[in-house]
């Protein structure tokens, strides 16, 4: 079993499919690439920094027209994301306390913030081991209803077509979490046999709360710094994920990004923590983590997707991905689809 925890519901892969009342999901994960295929509503991709400390933990609890999102993830992270259209998003962190560090496009995420995902594009963010996050997903239907009853404006004028950024909720938002966190309790509840239904005036309350917060709190763009060093990383960053399983050293990506090799690793430190060849390693782990987790393993081999993929010797292979994933490529291979 790669999950402890079992399904309390059908898995549904579109929002508008899910209008049931009850629990889509609650598991664990051994591997970051399980839960992202499993979220609904989501599309993740991701660089892990490190190894698990422990499962991957996702509860998704949907309403008749809202889904509730929990995760907690216990490896350091850069993430990129989108979001379903037709509905808006927003996230949290769930709790004010533990070792929790996270930037989510530029800014520098507290328990006092509320982030709005933008209505087309995406997303980006770096984390630190063991973030737990709370996300609200609602049709623009019932925030665009809210908006104009109980604030008497237009919902554009409340919440930002592009991506948003309140960094004090106030009691909004405390309520909010709160609120959030009585569907959605996370690792620490006991496994429940069934979910309290959602009313429609606590749906209702939900989006209130967010456009309160976003009021109280006049909801900004994030400010992405745009330093020479943000803009080698964007380049440096596109290079490698466009380059796919094709080898390239540090020095070939400095002058692809048009900078020396030390602005290279300094831009890498800065923000992400890691330096380009750690980043690069970790970018090619996770696609061939990925192959793994989606081929059969009757037809195809380990060291026929580790050349796909630019690993040349299998033996460091081996090692790389037990101290990233727990675990040797061959066993995850062998792991059998639910």
């Amino acid at each position: 079993m790669r999950c402890r925890y079992q399904y309390c519901a059908k898995k549904v892969f579109s929002l508008g499919e899910s209008a049931t009342n009850g629990c889509l999901i609650r598991a664990e994960f051994r591997l970051f690439e399980e839960l992202a295929a499993q979220a609904v509503g989501w599309e993740l991709d991701f660089c892990q920094f490190s190894r698990a400390t422990a499962p991957f933990f996702l509860e998704q609890v949907a309403g008749s027209s809202v889904v509730i999102s929990r995760a907690v993830l216990p490896a350091r992270f850069y993430q990129r994301g989108a979001v379903a259209p037709g509905y808006r998003t927003v996230s949290l962190l769930a709790t004010g306390v533990g070792p929790q560090s996270w930037r989510w496009c530029g800014e520098s995420v507290t328990p006092h913030s509320l982030l709005v995902m933008p209505l087309a594009g995406d997303f980006e963010s770096v984390s630190s081991a063991g973030l737990d996050t709370l996300h609200l997903t609602l049709p623009i239907a019932l925030l665009s209803d809210v908006a104009e009853r109980h604030f008497d404006q237009p919902l554009h004028r409340l919440m930002p077509d592009e991506r948003g950024f309140c960094a004090n909720g106030g009691a909004p938002l405390l309520r909010l979490r709160q609120l959030l966190a009585q569907y959605a309790p996370g690792q620490v509840a006991t496994q429940r046999a069934s979910y309290p239904p959602f009313a429609a005036l606590v749906e209702r309350e939900m989006a209130y709360l967010v456009l309160a917060c976003l009021q109280a709190s006049q909801v900004r763009e994030p400010v992405v710094p745009r330093g020479k060093r943000w803009l080698v990383l964007d380049r440096a960053v596109r290079e490698i994920t466009a380059a796919q399983g094709s080898s390239m050293s540090v020095a070939q990506l400095a002058s692809v990004a048009g900078a020396s090799r030390r602005t290279l690793e300094n831009a890498f430190r800065d923000v992400l923590g890691v330096s380009p060849a750690t980043y690069i390693k970790a970018l090619k782990l996770h696609r061939l983590n990925r192959a793994l987790l989606h081929s059969d393993a009757s037809l195809i081999g380990v060291a026929e997707l580790g050349r796909l993929h630019g690993f040349r010797h299998l033996g460091q292979l081996a090692a790389d991905y037990r101290v990233a994933f727990g675990e040797l490529p061959s066993a995850t291979l062998q792991r059998q689809p639910e």
